[in-house]
């Protein structure tokens, strides 16, 4: 491997994690958003995300969450087929563990989006949110 090849990987690892899936050169940036509810509170329910400027390409989308304040905790999340929504609904997330940090504790938690191709051998658009949990009033 030539050096600039694996300084570019590296890059991407530290960027992106380093995800197994390659990025598009030319992969979109997706707006993401996301709210903690009653439910998804210290629940293994998602809460609702908002997603935007997914590539018409996109068939999947994968969403993956981390405390960024414990990361040895995995939080999971899931992939959907994408059908041209831009919500992702309460609880729509099958490998979703919430967020349920000690009392007291609050942690800031990441939720990443990559909207995938059909084969879901790449990567077309990527973006990421924070949020504390407990929310600040």
């Amino acid at each position: 491997m030539q050096w600039h090849t694996w300084l570019i990987a590296c890059a991407a690892c530290v960027m992106f994690g380093c995800n197994t899936t390659p990025v598009s050169d030319n992969a979109a940036t997706l707006g993401v958003a996301f709210e903690w509810t009653e439910k998804s509170g210290c629940s293994n329910i998602s809460p609702p995300i908002q997603v935007a400027n997914i590539p018409p390409e996109a068939k999947f989308l994968k969403f993956e969450m981390k405390d960024l304040d414990m990361t040895s905790f995995e939080h999971g999340g899931g992939e959907i087929p994408y059908r041209g929504q831009s919500t992702v609904g309460e609880g729509e997330l099958s490998s979703y563990v919430g967020p349920c940090p000690f009392v007291g504790d609050v942690h800031d938690y990441r939720i990443t989006v990559y909207a995938l191709t059909a084969d879901k051998k790449l990567i077309i658009g990527h973006g990421k949110a924070v949020r504390k949990y407990p929310a600040s009033n």
